[in-house]
C-alpha cells in the first residue's frame, strides 16, 4: 500500500494495518451526515472512493474488485498527482468562508472564479465555465499571466506568463446550455499592487475568430484564498 487518505479526516480515519500492509483499516470517528471522499493508491491505480455513515453488510471490499485509474508519477514540483486530484476534488466541494467570486460574460459564454484554495505552495483555482448558447463552445486555451494593471501602450507592457502544475479535467468543450468546473494547480503567489493576475480563456474557432474572455485578480483576491 503506497497511500491512504481521507477527504474529512476528523469524521473518518483510515490508516494501513502495521502487521498486514496490505489492509487497510476504516472507522468512523463519529456519525456524520453526507459523505466524504476516500483516496487509495496501491500498484500503480488510483482508487476514489465516497463513505457514508450507516449499517452495512459488507465489512470488507477487494480493492481490485472497485474502479480505478492508473495512477501516474507526477513530474512536477509541488506533490504527487493522486494527492493533487484529491485536494482538487475537495476544493471544487469546498464551500470557502472568503469564497473569491469573479466573472465575466461574452457573447453567451460565462466565466467564473468560484474559489481560490490553498495547499502548502500550491494554489487551487477553482473555474466554472457556463455555455448559455445553442452552440458548443469548444476551449482551445487556458492562460495565466501577471502583468500590468494598466495596458495602454502595447510596447510597455511587461507580461510574465505561468503554466500550472496541475489541470483536474482539461476541459476541451463545454455542450449548450450546460455548466462545467475546473481546477487549476499553481505555485503560490503573490502580485505587487500596481501589476494583476489574469486568467485568459481562449476559444478554438476557425479563422481566429474565437472568443477571448479574461478576469483579472488582484493581490486582495489571492490573499483570501481557503486553507484546505
Amino acid at each position: 500500500m503506497l497511500y491512504v487518505s481521507c477527504g474529512d479526516d476528523s469524521s473518518v480515519q483510515a490508516e494501513v494495518v502495521n502487521e498486514l500492509s496490505n489492509l487497510i483499516r476504516i472507522k468512523a470517528l463519529h456519525p456524520f451526515e453526507g459523505q466524504t471522499s476516500l483516496t487509495v493508491v496501491c500498484d500503480g491505480r488510483i482508487y476514489s472512493m465516497d463513505a457514508e455513515f450507516g449499517n452495512c453488510s459488507v465489512l470488507t471490499y477487494q480493492l481490485e474488485t472497485l474502479p480505478s485509474e492508473k495512477a501516474s508519477p507526477f513530474s512536477g514540483k509541488l506533490m504527487s498527482d493522486f494527492s493533487l486530484k484529491e485536494i482538487s476534488d475537495r476544493a471544487l466541494s469546498c464551500k470557502a468562508r472568503n469564497a473569491v467570486f469573479r466573472c465575466i460574460e461574452k457573447n453567451g459564454i460565462v466565466m467564473e472564479v468560484r474559489n481560490i484554495c490553498v495547499r502548502g505552495d500550491a494554489l487551487f483555482l477553482v473555474l466554472r465555465i457556463t455555455n448559455r448558447t445553442n452552440i458548443p463552445f469548444d476551449a482551445e486555451a487556458f492562460n495565466f499571466w501577471i502583468s500590468d494593471r494598466k495596458r495602454h501602450k502595447a510596447t510597455n507592457v511587461q507580461e510574465y506568463q505561468l503554466t500550472p502544475d496541475y489541470t483536474r479535467f482539461d476541459i476541451k468543450r463545454v455542450a449548450p446550455g450546460e455548466s462545467v468546473k475546473e481546477v487549476f494547480v499553481i505555485e503560490k503567489l503573490t502580485v505587487p499592487d500596481k501589476r494583476v493576475f489574469r486568467i485568459e480563456m481562449v476559444e478554438r474557432a476557425t479563422g481566429n475568430t474565437g472568443r477571448k474572455l479574461t478576469i483579472q485578480l488582484r493581490n486582495k483576491h489571492l490573499l483570501k484564498a481557503e486553507k484546505i
